[in-house]
C-alpha cells in the first residue's frame, strides 16, 4: 500500500499537513487513511470525495443531507468492527479511529467516531536493565554508541536527535558545562508545547566530545550526528528508522530480547531508551516530562523555567540514571581496551599455532638427523669403492650420479636446500684440491 502523498486528493493532503506534526505522524496518518479507503472500496464508496459530497448534500434539501449522514455513519460503525477483525491490537485500532475523527473534525463533517473508552496494551515493551544497556553500548559502533547513550541520558525522541543541529548544544558543549544543556525548539517536538531543553550527564558529554573531535569546528547549522556511509544516504540526513533497525539487530544478536513473531512489536526497541530515562531519572515528574517534551497540563503554570534550577535537579537525579560507574575513561576508551585485548589474544593464538607447526618440523628434523650418521657412512663407504686417488672426472660422476641423488633425496627430503648444497660444496672442494675422501 505504498502511495506517495502527492498522489492523494487535495482535501486529504490539506488535513495531513495541518495535523501531522512530524514526518513519522505524516506517514502514519497516510497509512490510516489508506486503510479506511480500502474498507470503503469494499462497500463501493470512495472517501476521497467525502468532503465535496457532504457540502453538496448540505446545500440541497434536508432529506439528502440526512441520507448522507446515515450512509456514512453506517460505514464508520462497520469500519470499527472490521478493524477489530484484522488482528490489530486495541491501541492500534484506537489510532485508526482517532485519525479518521481528526479528518472529519478538520472539515467540520458532523459524523460521530466513537473511540473505545477502555483499551489495553497487549505487547508491552519491557524495561531495559542497566547491565543490558551497558552490553548494548559496549558492542555498538562508535557513532551509534553515542546516539544510544544520549537518548538514554536526555529522554529525547530519536527523530529529535537525528535532526539535532550544533547550535542546540553549542553553548554548554564549548563551555564544557556538565550537565550539558540541549535546546529543543518547539518545531522539533511532537507534542504541542513551547520551546524546551534537556540535558546529558558526564558520560554522555564525554562520549559526545570524543565523537565530535575529528569534525570540529562545526557550523551552527551542521548536524551533530552524520551518516557513516557518505553518498549512501539519499536525503539530507539519515533516518530514525535506520538507527532503529541497527538497534534491533544488535539487541537480537546479543540475545537480550527474542522476536515475538512476524507482525508483533519487539519486547525491546529503540524507544526503550526513552523509557529508561523516564523510569530512572529520580526527580519531580513535572521536570522529567518537561525534558521529554511532554505536555505539562496544570504544571505548565507552576514549573520553574530557570535553567540552573533544572540543571541542579538533573544533576541530583543523574546518579540513578547513570549507566556506568564514574570513571576518568570514556566508554570508547574502555571498548578500545577490550578490542586491544582481543587482538592480543588473537596474536597469542596465532603464535601458539605457529609454534605447534614449528615443533612438528623440528621433531621431523630430529628424526631425520638420527639417520644422518648412517647416511654419511653410506656415502663414505661407497666413495671408498672408487679407485684412489680420486680424479676430477670421478668426482664429477659422483656429484652427478643418480645414486647420490637417490640417497640425498631419501635421507634429506625434509632438509632445507642449503644442507644438500653443503655436501655438494664439500665434494666440489675435494675436486678443486684433488683430495681423497676419508
Amino acid at each position: 500500500m505504498s502511495v506517495e502523498i502527492s498522489q492523494l486528493p487535495d482535501k486529504v493532503k490539506d488535513w495531513l499537513y495541518a495535523r501531522a506534526e512530524s514526518k513519522k505522524t505524516l506517514r502514519a496518518y497516510t497509512f490510516f487513511w489508506l486503510k479506511f479507503k480500502e474498507f470503503c472500496s469494499s462497500r463501493g464508496l470512495n472517501p476521497d470525495n467525502i468532503v465535496d459530497e457532504y457540502r453538496e448534500a448540505k446545500y440541497q434539501d434536508m432529506r439528502t443531507y440526512e441520507r448522507f449522514l446515515d450512509k456514512w455513519q453506517d460505514v464508520i460503525r462497520a469500519y470499527y468492527m472490521w478493524l477489530k477483525r484484522q488482528d490489530y491490537t486495541p491501541g492500534t485500532v484506537l489510532k485508526f479511529l482517532a485519525a479518521l475523527r481528526s479528518f472529519l473534525k478538520f472539515w467540520d463533517i458532523p459524523l460521530k467516531v466513537i473511540l473505545p473508552k477502555h483499551y489495553y496494551v497487549v505487547y508491552h515493551n519491557r524495561d531495559l536493565k542497566k547491565d543490558e544497556l551497558r552490553q548494548i553500548l559496549n558492542f555498538a559502533n562508535p557513532r551509534d554508541r553515542v546516539i544510544f547513550l544520549v537518548l538514554a541520558e536526555s529522554g529525547m525522541r530519536i527523530s529529535t536527535l537525528v535532526n539535532l543541529k550544533y547550535w542546540q548544544i553549542k553553548e554548554d558543549f564549548e563551555a564544557e558545562r556538565i550537565p550539558m544543556m540541549i535546546k529543543l525548539p518547539s518545531s522539533s517536538l511532537k507534542d504541542h508545547v513551547g520551546d524546551r531543553f534537556t540535558f546529558i550527564g558526564e558520560d554522555g558529554y564525554r562520549e559526545l566530545k570524543s565523537y565530535l573531535e575529528t569534525r570540529m569546528p562545526l557550523k551552527d547549522d551542521d548536524y551533530v550526528f552524520i551518516s557513516e556511509r557518505k553518498g549512501k544516504v539519499k536525503s539530507e540526513q539519515f533516518t530514525p528508522e535506520s538507527i532503529s533497525t541497527k538497534f534491533n539487530r544488535l539487541v537480537q544478536k546479543l540475545g537480550i530480547a527474542k522476536s515475538r513473531g512476524k507482525g508483533k512489536p519487539k519486547a525491546i526497541r529503540l524507544h526503550s531508551l526513552r523509557k529508561y530515562f523516564r523510569n530512572n531519572m529520580r526527580t519531580d515528574s513535572a521536570y522529567v516530562r518537561f525534558w521529554m517534551g511532554h505536555s505539562l497540563r496544570a504544571d505548565e503554570n507552576y514549573i520553574s523555567r530557570d535553567i540552573e534550577e533544572h540543571r541542579r535537579r538533573y544533576a541530583e537525579g543523574y546518579k540513578f540514571l547513570r549507566i556506568y560507574e564514574p570513571s576518568p575513561e570514556t566508554i570508547y576508551g574502555l571498548s578500545q581496551k577490550l578490542k586491544e585485548k582481543d587482538e592480543k589474544i588473537q596474536q597469542l593464538e596465532k603464535q601458539i599455532r605457529e609454534l605447534q607447526e614449528r615443533f612438528e618440523e623440528v621433531r621431523d628434523l630430529y628424526d631425520t638427523l638420527q639417520k644422518f650418521p648412517q647416511a654419511i657412512n653410506e656415502i663414505v663407504t661407497r666413495a671408498k669403492e672408487i679407485p684412489k686417488p680420486l680424479s676430477n672426472e670421478i668426482i664429477d660422476k659422483l656429484i652427478e650420479s643418480s645414486e647420490f641423488d637417490k640417497i640425498t633425496d631419501e635421507i634429506f627430503r625434509r632438509f632445507e636446500d642449503k644442507i644438500i648444497e653443503k655436501i655438494k660444496e664439500m665434494l666440489e672442494k675435494a675436486k678443486s684440491e684433488n683430495k681423497r675422501l676419508p
